[in-house]
C-alpha cells in the first residue's frame, strides 16, 4: 500500500528500506520526542542501523512528498552521514512517471 490517500499507485521504489516513521504516512513519532522536537541521535542512529541504513552507504531519504523524506534527511546531515540526498517529491513523482520501475508486496530482504 502507499499509505497516502491521494497517491493511487501502490509499491515502493526499488531497493528502498523503510525507515519505520511509525504509525501511518503523516506522522513521525519515531523520530520525535511527544513535545515534537527531534529524538536524540543516538535513538534514530539505532533505529537506522536496525534497519540497514548505515552511514557508508549513499542514503537518498524519500517519503511521500518530500517533507518526512526532508526531515529524515537533516537527521542525517545533523549526525554528519557524509553520503546523504533527499529525493523531494518523492513516491509521487516516481510513481507518475510509467517509466520507473517499482516493487511491491513484501520485500526479500
Amino acid at each position: 500500500m502507499s499509505g497516502y490517500n491521494y497517491i493511487e499507485k501502490k509499491g515502493r521504489i526499488p531497493g528502498a528500506i523503510f525507515g519505520n516513521c511509525d504509525s501511518d504516512a503523516y506522522h513521525m513519532e519515531n523520530y520525535r520526542n511527544v513535545d515534537h522536537t527531534t529524538r536524540e541521535f543516538h535513538e534514530i542512529a539505532a533505529q537506522w542501523q536496525e534497519a540497514g541504513i548505515t552511514p557508508e552507504k549513499h542514503l537518498a531519504f524519500y517519503c511521500g512528498t518530500g517533507w518526512r523524506g526532508s526531515e529524515a534527511f537533516f537527521n542525517a546531515w545533523l549526525m554528519g552521514w557524509p553520503r546523504i540526498s533527499v529525493f523531494d517529491d518523492g513516491w509521487f513523482e516516481w510513481s507518475n512517471d510509467p517509466d520507473n520501475p517499482y516493487d511491491t508486496g513484501i520485500p526479500k530482504e
